[in-house]
Formats: C-alpha cells, structure tokens, sequence
C-alpha cells in the first residue's frame, strides 16, 4: 500500500518539472517511482541513484549526471568523496529528495550518513528543494541529520494539511 502512495507522490512532483531544468534526485524509492514516470523531455538530472540511472538511461532527452564512484549496494546509491567539487560545475534549480523522517522539532533524519551527507549538500547547494513525503514518515527520526524543514522550498505529501 505504502508504494501505492509513492507512486501518487511522485506523480505529484511531476508538476514541478519544466523542460530546460537542470534537477537533482536522491536515491530514495519515491524519487525512482518520480524517474519512472518522467516524460522524456529535455532537461538535466543529476543522481547518485544507480536504479535511477537505470531507469533515466532508457530517455534519449534527458541528459543524466550520475555522481559516481563506489556502488552502496545496501542503498543503491553512489559515493564520490568529490562531490562537492563536482557540483561546482552544476546549477541546481530543483533537488528532489525523500528523507527517513521529521521529527518534531522540523529535523529531516535519513537512515545513513552516506545518504544524508549527498541530501545535505544538495539542499543547501540547490535553488529550489522538493521534499516528497508520505504520512509515515512525520515524528520519526534515523541515523543521520540532513538538514531542517526551514530549509525546505516546497513539499509534496499525502499527510492532511494542518
């Protein structure tokens, strides 16, 4: 059932999506449900997602940035000592990401530090940033700090507005 809202999420945050972007995916499972359902148009998608650019790898428009180096196979994700250097060179307008949860004091937690290290730099880095969340994951915590819901552009979730 959880997918089931991933998938609605993520069709959700397709609206935030114009051609010419250059955008940012986590390695989260909502953002591969988002890259699974991506028109191929022309923009730019930075990840460090493997499945991701699996999947974005079929789409001749867009143009796909991994961040390589050394596959997390545990997470799906890679790890490059270099990124910060390397996103010098890139223009962010949107990071989409996911987190473990927000606890409540507004904390964004991931379940790692190698995770939450890449959410950390491209939140802050990014002009924009599109956190997509469903309900289960508000009062909880994880491992790793990324960051504070303060410093969150937009969000996309199926909880109620409050």
């Amino acid at each position: 059932m959880r997918n089931a809202h991933k998938a609605d999420i993520a069709r959700e945050a397709l609206a935030w999506i114009e051609e010419g972007m250059t955008i940012a995916l986590d390695a989260s499972s909502t953002c591969w449900y988002l890259a699974r359902q991506l028109p191929d148009i022309p923009i730019q998608v930075f990840t460090n997602s493997h499945p991701i650019c699996q999947e974005l790898g079929k789409r001749e428009r867009i143009a796909l940035i991994s961040s390589g180096g050394q596959l997390e196979r545990k997470y799906g994700c890679y790890v490059n000592p270099s990124l910060i250097s390397q996103l010098k060179s890139l223009d962010i307008d949107l990071f989409i990401f996911s987190c473990e949860g927000i606890d409540g004091g507004g904390d964004l937690w991931d379940s790692n530090a190698i995770n939450a290290d890449f959410k950390s730099i491209l939140l802050r880095r990014a002009s924009q940033s599109l956190l997509l969340i469903d309900k289960s994951k508000f009062n909880r915590s994880g491992e790793a700090r990324i960051g504070h819901l303060d410093d969150v552009t937009h969000i996309v979730s199926d909880a109620p507005q409050s």
